[in-house]
C-alpha cells in the first residue's frame, strides 16, 4: 500500500538532517555526468514525481530509501535518453582555420574532440559494482548509513557523531561492513 500526497509531504518534511544530507550526496552522485539534470534538478524532479503520484511511495519503506531509489531511476532514465539520443553529448566541437597555399583565404574545418574521459567499460564496471554493493547492504540500514558516511569522506569518531551513534555501535557496524566488503572482494 502506498502513501497519499499528504502523507508523502509529511514524510519528506520530517526527514532527519542525516537523511537529507545523504539524499543530497546521492543526488550529486546520480547526476554526475548528466547533461540535462543537475543534482538539484534531479532532486526537484523526484519530489515532484513523488508528490504528483507518478512514482510510488510504499507505506512500509524508509522515506530516505524511497527518494534515493527514485533518484536512481530518474537519473538512469535520463542517462539512457542521453546515450540513445541523436546528439552525442560527450563530444565537443571546435572550429579550426586552415590556410590553402593557392589563396591566402582560410577555409574553415570543424574538428571533433571527445571530452568523455570515462570509457563505456568503466561505466559498466562502476554500475555493476554499485549494484553489487547496494544488494550487499540492502538488508541492513546501519551498514547503508556507514557506507554513506564513508562516501561523504567521514570516518571514525566523526562518522559516529555524524550518524548520531555511540562509538561502539559505529564500530560494530563498521566491522560488519568490512566483513561483507571483504567477502564481496573474494568472490
Amino acid at each position: 500500500m502506498n502513501l497519499n500526497r499528504t502523507e508523502i509531504e509529511d514524510a519528506l518534511a520530517n526527514l532527519s538532517p542525516a537523511d537529507t544530507k545523504r539524499i543530497k550526496h546521492m543526488s550529486r552522485n546520480y547526476a554526475h555526468g548528466l547533461v540535462y539534470l543537475t543534482a538539484e534538478d534531479l532532486l526537484h524532479e523526484v519530489y515532484v514525481k513523488l508528490l504528483a503520484g507518478e512514482r510510488v511511495f510504499p507505506r512500509d519503506s524508509r522515506p530516505v530509501m524511497v527518494v534515493i531509489n527514485a533518484m536512481h531511476s530518474v537519473a538512469s532514465n535520463c542517462r539512457d535518453r542521453e546515450d540513445d539520443g541523436a546528439v552525442n553529448h560527450y563530444t565537443e566541437t571546435s572550429t579550426v582555420s586552415q590556410n590553402i597555399e593557392e589563396e591566402d583565404e582560410g577555409d574553415t574545418v570543424t574538428t571533433v574532440m571527445s571530452i568523455n574521459e570515462v570509457t563505456p567499460e568503466q561505466r559498466l564496471e562502476s554500475k555493476q559494482s554499485f549494484a553489487q554493493i547496494q544488494t550487499l547492504l540492502a538488508d541492513d540500514p546501519e551498514l547503508q548509513d556507514v557506507a554513506t558516511a564513508w562516501g561523504l569522506g567521514i570516518r571514525s569518531v566523526e562518522a559516529a557523531n555524524y550518524l548520531g551513534w555511540e562509538m561502539h555501535k559505529y564500530e560494530a557496524a563498521r566491522k560488519r561492513l568490512m566483513r561483507r566488503l571483504d567477502a564481496m572482494n573474494k568472490e
